[in-house]
């Protein structure tokens, strides 16, 4: 008879002092946890075939105006103006930018989860780091409505990271924070060092349901507390908690509707 058989059975209740009762509370132990175990994998079953789904509309949602400008300026009667061109050009790069970064970001989860990514550290100040990038996110026209507020009592904390990875990162946390908030969403970035290096990471945004904050970092969830469709890929998170932990850090998250998110990620010294 097969394990997974063994484990499906029902077994009697356990006799404190009966001869097999070691026995019996093991195979009982053995039904829970592939019980949990295939109610997890199930969950992540949903999951994946939602995301794949949703990742299917997300490439053929740029792929339809691209097709469909590309069609007006090869037709064979009256050409476009020189503004018409112009627009019809910039519509379809643009849309070509976001098919791209959906490309990008399956490669890069790929990469970080099967450990094929170049990791390159460098000794830098991390404080300097954080605040150059804050303001290149604030520089971006579409973010340039909200701030980022930096509360540091150090100027310089010397730490030793790969600079392309933790950018790309803070700047999905930050991003998150700003697409799913108001235009005037302020983010507070503060660090503190005792043990290890902590960053807090903090909105004023509307925060989230217990369902959302428990499946935030799952690869294949996109949940969402606004009712309009953001476009994602919803691996943006992931992707940050994957970059964490290859530096040997933590994130959590802490969040309720009505007050806020806040993101605690921990650095060890070294």
């Amino acid at each position: 008879m097969a394990v997974g058989d063994i484990a499906k059975r029902e077994y009697l209740p356990i006799k404190k002092n009966g001869t097999f009762s070691d026995v019996y509370k093991s195979l009982n132990t053995l039904d829970e946890q592939v019980h949990a175990s295939d109610a997890i994998q199930k969950k992540t079953d949903i999951m994946r075939e939602e995301w794949i789904t949703n990742i299917t509309h997300d490439l053929k949602t740029p792929l339809a105006p691209i097709k469909g400008y590309a069609e007006l300026l090869a037709h064979d009667g009256q050409l476009p103006s020189q503004v018409q061109i112009q627009k019809y050009a910039s519509i379809m790069l643009r849309n070509i930018e976001y098919a791209n970064t959906l490309v990008n970001d399956l490669k890069l989860t790929y990469q970080l989860e099967n450990g094929m990514l170049p990791f390159q550290r460098q000794n830098d100040n991390l404080i300097r780091f954080l605040k150059e990038l804050s303001i290149d996110i604030l520089n971006s026209p579409e973010y340039a409505s909200n701030a980022i507020v930096f509360d540091s009592g150090i100027s310089d904390l010397r730490f030793d990271f790969d600079h392309q990875l933790l950018k790309r990162a803070f700047s999905n946390l930050i991003i998150n924070a700003f697409v799913h908030g108001n235009c005037n969403t302020k983010v507070e970035i503060h660090i503190t060092i005792d043990e290890n290096i902590g960053i807090l990471l903090s909105d004023d945004g509307e925060g989230m349901t217990e369902e959302q904050v428990s499946n935030l970092f799952q690869r294949y969830y996109r949940g969402t507390n606004t009712a309009q469709k953001t476009e994602g890929t919803g691996l943006g998170l992931a992707i940050a908690r994957q970059i964490v932990e290859i530096h040997g850090g933590t994130i959590i998250v802490k969040s309720s509707l009505g007050t806020g998110t806040v993101f605690h990620i921990s650095f060890p010294k070294y």
